[in-house]
């Protein structure tokens, strides 16, 4: 009996010996993750630098740096009195096809034209439909519209001035963040693509919860390193980009 219950007693010690050991690997191996970061940063989920489709003077600008603007609010107008009036005439010159196909609409039932009349009304009703569809898009290219939900971040025209090719402006996306971690090679294959993630931006208490975003496949040689991306929420743009920060893993 005895011997039974120094075996049982022996038996415990070794199994809290092992918990204990395996809960001391297991916050070390955390401490070691948290120590292999070298560097971490918030940037904007996308940098877009807007241009216009079409050259031209601008007639009215709609937006001004630090402005919150949404995917499809316009952004600016180009003057675009030449291309009204094409429209204007391309509308008429279909609106006349129309209304000639309707007088011999008798005609064509009835099959009374030849086959050239019959062609060639039926072809200049469908040519000014498709040169008011590209008078349309004339139009249209003369105002420019955001792609994004995002902040104007620089702009580079004024009213009357001639756009180009360059960009008249860039916007960034904030919400989500992007948090750009470096960390030594020496921890890789300990992240992975979903993981939960806490994220404390300098001059910051609070930490914010993002998930990983992306883990890349290639350990940079010369720096021993390689990255990680985390997504982070930011829907009231609470947090600027460009700040430092401190990932907990």
């Amino acid at each position: 009996m005895s011997f039974l219950r120094g075996c049982v007693s022996s038996l415990a010690i070794v199994l809290a010996t092992s918990i204990s050991v395996l809960v001391s690997a297991s916050a070390n191996s955390t401490v070691d993750i948290n120590a292999a970061q070298l560097s971490c940063l918030l940037e904007p989920s996308q940098q877009v630098d807007i241009s216009s489709q079409a050259p031209g003077v601008v007639n009215v600008v709609h937006m001004e740096r630090g402005d919150q603007v949404r995917k499809g609010q316009m952004l600016l107008e180009l003057d675009s009195a030449i291309q009204n009036a094409a429209y204007v005439t391309a509308k008429a010159r279909a609106s006349f096809a129309k209304r000639k196909v309707a007088r011999n609409k008798n005609l064509l039932e009835k099959k009374l034209l030849s086959d050239l009349e019959r062609d060639e009304l039926l072809t200049e009703a469908e040519l000014a439909k498709l040169m008011l569809k590209e008078a349309q898009a004339l139009v249209k290219q003369r105002t420019v519209y955001s792609p994004i939900n995002g902040v104007v971040v620089q702009k580079n025209i004024s009213v009357g001035e001639y756009v180009g090719s360059e960009p008249v402006a860039k916007l960034v996306a904030l919400d989500p963040l992007y948090v750009e971690v470096i960390m030594k090679s020496d921890v890789y294959g300990s992240l992975s693509k979903g993981m939960t993630v806490e994220v404390q931006p300098e001059r910051d208490g609070r930490r914010y919860e993002g998930k990983i975003k992306i883990v890349d496949k290639i350990i940079d040689a010369a720096s021993g390193t390689f990255g990680v991306r985390i997504e982070l929420p930011n829907t009231d743009f609470i947090l600027p980009a460009g700040l430092k920060c401190q990932a907990f893993f």
